[in-house]
């Protein structure tokens, strides 16, 4: 059975999310618990009337059911609220950053978590003076020192990202990088000192990953930098998105463990 087939089968639930904003707003009150009638009415600001009228359908339909405290969500109901959810934070954190996601390459993203876009939906985009392009990456790196975790992939040099990484192992802090096979070779070249004492720290890990990447991201305790590659295919310096917030991290740590899943562990140069 195809997407389309599937489609025609829930073509009826589908138009009960969109067809009724009463409903969709209910079900997404009731995710996480119980409520009454009136709590629904005090918090959507809806007559209890319009409420009850769609409970009704919603009882008869096994999406809602009654409790002792007023109406609850069935099995069914909680699962298809948990993906409306998903599906209205996806649309707000891409219509607040549109510009961002229409101007850059998001192949590097898999499509598990494209569908979970609304996790980082808490966001801005930093943009650098085009006569100060560092700023972006001055910001990071001040977060970065104070960092109590770190975990990161770059396909990209970034000045002052290995004195940052130092000062923070030093400090304690857990760190996970992946590089790019071309910039192991850059960091061997021109940081190999550095790069030596940090592995020799039991706090710091290294991969290397030798497929070719268009993303950058840094992890950093409960905020996600993340950096993509311009449409043209040059990795866009001058606009990061910075996420904020348990959700945005999360995020960022499937992404990070997508990625350390095709590296290898690297334990000497």
């Amino acid at each position: 059975m195809n997407t389309c087939d599937n489609f025609d089968i829930a073509e009826e639930q589908l138009k009960g999310f969109t067809r009724s904003a009463v409903r969709a707003k209910i079900m997404l009150s009731l995710m996480n618990r119980e409520m009454s009638a009136s709590e629904l009415e005090k918090k959507m600001g809806i007559r209890v009337s319009t409420i009850l009228h769609s409970m009704k359908e919603m009882v008869e339909e096994d999406i809602a059911k009654r409790s002792s405290g007023g109406y609850s969500l069935t099995n069914i109901g909680r699962i298809q609220a948990l993906l409306l959810g998903e599906l209205v934070n996806a649309i707000v954190a891409l219509d607040l950053r549109k510009e961002f996601w229409l101007s850059h390459d998001i192949s590097a993203i898999p499509n598990d978590l494209l569908s979970k876009i609304g996790m980082i939906s808490q966001s801005q985009v930093m943009e650098a003076d085009p006569a100060a392009l560092l700023k972006i990456a001055e910001h990071a790196i001040a977060e970065m020192v104070r960092a109590k975790e770190i975990c990161g992939l770059s396909p990209i040099i970034v000045p002052g990202f290995s004195e940052a990484i130092i000062t923070a192992v030093e400090n304690g802090a857990k760190v996970n990088l992946i590089l790019t096979q071309n910039i192991i070779k850059e960091v061997k070249n021109h940081y190999h000192a550095d790069i030596i004492q940090l592995l020799n720290c039991d706090n710091f890990k290294l991969y290397q990953i030798n497929d070719e990447i268009k993303i950058a991201f840094t992890v950093i305790d409960s905020m996600l930098s993340l950096g993509l590659y311009r449409m043209d295919g040059g990795y866009d310096l001058g606009n990061d998105l910075i996420c904020i917030g348990p959700m945005a991290r999360s995020w960022g740590l499937e992404l990070f463990e997508y990625y350390r899943k095709s590296s290898i562990s690297i334990h000497s140069l």
